[in-house]
């Protein structure tokens, strides 16, 4: 628990009158409950419970973020005579999974009853890194925790965060929350606590906090705020157990690759993106443009996390990480340094941008102990980039990935989208295909289209077939991450054959992802190739595969990889798990036969000749597209 000092206030005017209804609205909340200095901050669980599996959590292959949003909003509250705790109901409920094997994850908000029954907040603030989904179905976790926390009715509830954004006026409507904050909540949550608490001010009055009076939604009056990004946030990691969350889950495959036993935490050094792509949410979470922390803030952290909490592996947030050169310089090296005396390593799971890579970057990258980062390619076709407000041409990405080629320390991947905008061609899609294989990066995430801001959808006038979102890699809206055939929908190899200018369905667009990763990542991966980095491939995979354990391509790959790498006793260790599951499973048969898998398992390759000869004799069926 954190406990705050009481501050003196700012000199700004008091203008409440500006916001009379605010006012009027929390004085009918003050006659139903009775405020104390204690606040909670919840973070949901990063999981969704329908594609929820055992296994994958017991593997430590869920996401385990720790709860920055909060713990700003933590420390932006730290001048109040407040007593702040962070409860982390994603850590708490992968913990649970691992440690106690009685527990029932759908009970999960018993973790959250366990607390109450011990403190009694007035204030709790909840927010969510979740996907964009139907937020009402049964057991979404924000919602889940603004219904449970409605229901006991002890306590003022705030929502904040992209999801609560998103769907303020609903949650409102329904009576899910008292109050929203919209997009960044630092300079907010002092504003509402100003009015909540009738303290002296310490900021103007804002604009985004919603709320509901006499029946209508409301939105309080004064300025737009952009929070001013400095300090850091070494006090706030007295409320979380940072150094135990490796131990529960992970931040990536990444954090994977580095290993498992290696604690983790992030980094943070702007926020904000200077591009304004059309699928994107950042923009209008954001603001427009970025901001920076003081690299020497960013630094202290750092090195508080590592020195005192053992933290030797980090993860960039950034949306924009390479967007200040000088800065990122600066910043990395001081990571050079810190390597040396740590072994410390980092990634950026969330991409950079390719125009910004440089070989003085990715050799200080390399130095400093990067294990591997995605450029954002997004698509192979010239008219989808522009129509996507993509800042980046299709010369300008080969560049950028001859760079990345020249430094084969790092595990270097694309991020593409297919399916874009509803409303993208075959005939496109192909063409990202085909721009992926030209690249030839380490690896290719491809992700299909969705939806995440309902803002962004509304204001971009994107197109919807009023589906909600299940993951952006298909195979994960699933427990057993598979994805079915569908009547009239074209799977397997045939996918290649599809009509150039038929622009696909949801469902084709699955089938469309399944053979477009199995052939780009698998069967034609530069690393199974003579003079490829088995090693790298064989890596990845195995991080990749704590998260699939029922993927039996993934199991025969890296066993492909072992035996390049001359590891018969790990090779054989695949090849059984790939027959167990194909022994099990019907739909993974089916998988193998309809891609000419089968006879490799019974057949299996004993030397590096062998794995060349099926890889290449797997190739030609594909050569047509994979160049």
């Amino acid at each position: 628990m954190i406990k705050s000092e009481i501050l003196s206030p700012l000199n700004v005017q008091n203008q409440y009158t500006d916001n009379t209804e605010l006012t009027g609205y929390i004085g009918t909340l003050r006659k139903k409950y009775v405020l104390n200095n204690r606040v909670l901050l919840i973070q949901a669980p990063q999981f969704l419970l329908n594609s929820f599996n055992v296994t994958v959590a017991k593997n430590r292959g869920y996401y385990a973020y720790p709860p920055t949003g909060l713990q700003c909003i933590a420390k932006a509250l730290s001048g109040r005579n407040l007593e702040i705790d962070i409860l982390d109901l994603n850590y708490l409920s992968l913990k649970r999974v691992n440690d106690d094997e009685a527990f029932d994850y759908h009970n999960w908000l018993v973790l959250l009853d366990e607390y109450l029954k011990k403190h009694t907040p007035s204030v709790v603030g909840v927010s969510s890194i979740n996907i964009y989904s139907n937020v009402f179905e049964d057991g979404y976790p924000l919602t889940s925790i603004l219904k449970h926390l409605r229901d006991k009715s002890e306590c003022i509830i705030i929502a904040g965060g992209p999801i609560a954004t998103n769907e303020y006026e609903n949650y409102l409507i329904k009576d899910l929350s008292h109050f929203i904050i919209e997009g960044e909540g630092e300079n907010k949550i002092n504003y509402l606590f100003d009015c909540l608490f009738d303290s002296e001010p310490t900021r103007f009055p804002v604009q985004g906090i919603y709320f509901k009076f006499n029946d209508e939604i409301k939105q309080t009056v004064g300025q737009r705020d952009k929070v001013e990004l400095k300090g850091n946030l070494i006090d706030t990691y007295d409320l979380i157990p940072i150094e135990d969350y490796n131990n529960v889950g992970s931040l990536n495959p990444y954090s994977r690759m580095a290993g498992q036993e290696k604690h983790f935490s992030v980094i943070q050094l702007n926020r904000g993106c200077r591009a304004n792509c059309k699928f994107c949410g950042v923009t209008e979470f954001m603001g427009r443009g970025v901001r920076y922390y003081p690299v020497k803030d960013v630094l202290d952290e750092i090195i508080y996390l590592v020195e005192k909490r053992n933290i030797l592996h980090f993860d960039v947030l950034d949306d924009d990480f390479l967007v200040n050169k000088k800065e990122v310089i600066e910043l990395l090296e001081a990571l050079v340094k810190l390597r040396q005396k740590y072994a410390i390593t980092w990634s950026a799971n969330n991409g950079l941008i390719a125009a910004s890579i440089t070989e003085e970057l990715m050799g200080l990258m390399r130095d400093s102990g990067c294990v591997g980062f995605r450029i954002g390619v997004e698509s192979g076709n010239e008219e989808m980039l522009k129509r996507m407000r993509k800042p980046a041409s299709l010369p300008l990405l080969r560049r950028a990935g001859a760079i990345l080629n020249k430094f084969p320390e790092i595990f270097t991947g694309g991020n593409y989208i297919i399916g874009t905008l509803g409303e993208e061609t075959f005939a496109q899609m192909l063409d990202t295909f085909k721009f992926m294989c030209e690249l030839n990066l380490d690896w290719a995430s491809i992700a299909t289209f969705q939806f995440t801001s309902k803002a962004s959808a509304i204001t971009k006038n994107l197109k919807s077939d009023g589906r909600a979102a299940t993951d952006f890699v298909p195979s994960k809206g699933d427990s057993r991450r598979e994805i079915p055939d569908v009547k009239d929908v074209v799977s397997g190899p045939e996918v290649f054959e599809l009509p150039v200018d038929n622009v696909p369905s949801y469902e084709q667009v699955e089938q469309i992802w399944f053979s477009f990763n199995l052939v780009a990542n698998y069967i034609n991966n530069k690393n199974l190739k003579p003079g490829g980095r088995p090693e790298k491939f064989t890596s990845w995979i195995e991080a990749v595969r704590i998260a699939y354990p029922h993927n039996p391509y993934m199991s025969l790959f890296a066993g492909f990889g072992r035996v390049l790498l001359g590891d018969k006793e790990s090779a054989c260790k695949h090849l059984e798990d790939t027959k167990i599951i194909l022994k099990e499973s019907e739909y993974w048969s089916h998988r193998f036969s309809q891609f000419g898998l089968t006879h490799l398992v019974t057949d299996f390759p004993q030397n590096a000749e062998q794995v060349q000869e099926t890889l290449g004799h797997l190739r030609e069926r594909y050569s047509e597209w994979i160049g």
